[in-house]
């Protein structure tokens, strides 16, 4: 629900914020003005500002919503001075007049000015009195216009990060699938015996990947199953030249994590299997304690070989960042024939 009047657009959350800002000035000026003295002192102040309170608003709004955005924010800076010095000028004379006529002379008539109390004098200490209030006032504004730029920041940056990890994942699988097809024909040239067991394996590993990965997080379980499914067509496809170590530990059930994790950079590392004739040796370790979580893939070989660059370390950052912020770590060791990488998720 909102109101609407002329091209002002406010809702109600402000009307509650702009009710509790005027009547904490309330309260606390009153309690300035009257502190040390009598009860009555106490209602005479307080009622200064409730009969006064038009009149400062109405002042603070027209040049917080109007005067300074049509003048200040628009370079006119002596348009905007001169008119806030008729603004202080005229809502000043409202105000002694107010507090003269409608608070002192009805609450209290000791407070009442003198004869002739509408003199420049009078005015200008009013004024820039009356003024304290506009700049506590737009400092309020300033600040809460500077928190809500930040928050809005924050939320375009957080959809930005979030398609971009849509993206990947919806890149990644045809990805991972044309991989497995490409070595599904090689084996066929090569090894035709191998063909209908590896059918099998991709057919069950593809039955997790593209039907039970939909979710942000999955289960730490079917993470490891993934894994395991794809090792194990890679296994029986390479063979001998690919000694492959799976160890888990821990409770999978209380644990959950983003699918595919470490899958595409197991992928690039699988790849180099395929492209040569060198032995390799991998080891994936998951650790699963009470908070705290261990993914572990190393791979080496007798021969110096290279891991293909590609942006895949840096999407495991920023899914890491998108669902455990300042909650995990990341450690990339590489060497000639060794290349290790650790993620560490702290809960």
């Amino acid at each position: 629900m909102s109101l609407e009047i002329g091209k002002i657009h406010i809702d109600k959350k402000s009307i509650l914020l702009h009710s509790v800002f005027w009547l904490g000035w309330i309260i606390s000026f009153t309690i300035i003005q009257s502190l040390g003295s009598d009860a009555h002192q106490y209602f005479v102040w307080l009622m200064y500002y409730v009969i006064t309170l038009p009149v400062f608003i109405v002042h603070t709004y027209i040049i917080a919503y109007w005067l300074l955005p049509e003048t200040f924010f628009k370079g006119k800076f002596l348009l905007a001075f001169a008119g806030a010095v008729i603004l202080l000028i005229v809502f000043s004379v409202i105000e002694l007049v107010v507090s003269n006529e409608f608070v002192f002379k009805v609450f209290d008539k000791s407070k009442m000015f003198e004869a002739g109390y509408l003199n420049p004098a009078n005015i200008i200490i009013s004024g820039i009195g009356n003024h304290f209030i506009i700049l506590v006032f737009l400092a309020i504004k300033v600040g809460q216009s500077w928190y809500f730029s930040k928050n809005e920041t924050a939320d375009l940056m957080q959809i930005k990060m979030e398609t971009e990890l849509e993206i990947y994942k919806y890149q990644l699988q045809p990805k991972i699938i044309l991989t497995m097809i490409e070595e599904l024909e090689t084996i066929t040239r090569k090894e035709p015996e191998k063909l209908p067991q590896m059918i099998i394996q991709m057919s069950g590993f593809l039955n997790y990947f593209l039907f039970e990965v939909k979710d942000e997080l999955i289960p730490l379980s079917l993470e490891v199953k993934l894994i395991n499914e794809f090792l194990d067509f890679h296994k029986h496809a390479i063979g001998e030249r690919l000694r492959s170590s799976f160890i888990v530990n821990g409770n999978l059930q209380a644990h959950v994590c983003p699918p595919l994790l470490l899958l595409p950079f197991i992928n690039s590392a699988i790849k180099i299997v395929y492209k040569c004739n060198n032995s390799f040796e991998s080891t994936v370790i998951i650790k699963a304690e009470k908070k705290y979580l261990l993914f572990t893939f190393t791979f080496w070989s007798e021969e110096d070989f290279k891991l293909v660059n590609n942006n895949d370390l840096e999407t495991i950052k920023k899914r890491l960042l998108f669902n455990f912020p300042s909650k995990y770590r990341i450690v990339e060791n590489t060497d000639a024939n060794f290349a290790e990488l650790s993620l560490e998720i702290f809960n």
